[in-house]
């Protein structure tokens, strides 16, 4: 009996370290397949033409796989088969599609081969989520998002200094007030605000094992907060930067930073909330 449980454990060790030996073997190659992407997201990353948050994302889904690298398998036929048609589809389109777009398809193979590997708690959409945060974003949406959001800031700060007394006109991205005009600038656009609450939105759903359905909840919620937060700090800076109040310079930071300390809370018990849909019976 006692040598038959020594041959087990054996027979055991020597499948798992099998398994860790095919669970890198496949990664690895995933991640060759597609390194013109890599190359041109590592100088992207490094030349200054963006603000390099997606390696914060990238770096965090390192780090949840490493959490539960004993617990990796061997992904099933399928789930393979999906990230060689995505693997091909990336080296496809490169040189015919813009970089990034190229480059998301390939990070969404690995992701695909990632989430296989884990246990099956473990849901996709959150993964993927993270996955599309490690593109270089961020000045892409300050181009798209920055001047819109800038407007919708302007006219909803003016509507809260109204009902706080102070009557402002909105025009454009700025604010006009007592022949002054108080400008909202890019920065105050919120647009790194914005990527931070996706990026929490995407990491909480992960760690709660969210679906699809609710992970794009925890996202608009997140969004929707960020927006809302922002809005607050312009009200708080415009009587800063308008002169009523005479503040420090490094209050201006200061209020950004209280906002965001208020505001992370906020998106920690939207995506950690219990939803419950249920129909009333007559």
């Amino acid at each position: 009996m006692h040598i038959y449980v020594v041959e087990s454990n054996k027979m055991y060790v020597k499948s798992t370290h099998t398994q860790h030996w095919v669970v890198g073997g496949l990664l690895v190659s995933t991640l060759l397949a597609s390194w013109p992407q890599w190359l041109w997201l590592a100088r992207r990353n490094s030349d200054g033409s963006d603000d390099p948050w997606g390696v914060v994302a990238m770096l965090t889904i390192i780090a949840l796989v490493y959490a539960d690298k004993d617990q990796l398998q061997v992904p099933k036929a399928s789930a393979l088969s999906v990230t060689a048609l995505l693997a091909i589809t990336a080296s496809a389109a490169w040189g015919g599609l813009p970089p990034i777009l190229s480059t998301a398809i390939a990070l969404m193979a690995c992701t695909w081969l990632i989430a296989h590997m884990l246990p099956k708690t473990r849901a996709l959409s959150p993964l993927l989520a993270l996955a599309m945060l490690a593109l270089p974003l961020v000045a892409s949406l300050n181009f798209y998002l920055g001047y819109p959001l800038r407007w919708f800031c302007a006219h909803s700060t003016s509507v809260l200094l109204s009902a706080f007394g102070t009557v402002t006109s909105p025009e454009g991205a700025s604010l006009w007030w007592n022949g002054k005009t108080i400008l909202i600038d890019a920065p105050c656009a919120g647009i790194a605000m914005l990527w931070i609450g996706l990026y929490l939105g995407a990491l909480f759903s992960y760690l709660n094992s969210a679906q699809t359905l609710r992970t794009l909840i925890n996202l608009s919620m997140a969004g929707a907060l960020v927006i809302l937060a922002n809005v607050i700090r312009n009200t708080l800076l415009f009587y800063k930067e308008s002169g009523m109040l005479d503040l420090p310079h490094w209050t201006h930071e200061a209020i950004g930073l209280v906002t965001f300390a208020l505001f992370v809370p906020c998106v920690y018990f939207v995506c950690h909330a219990q939803f419950s849909f249920k129909r009333s019976t007559p």
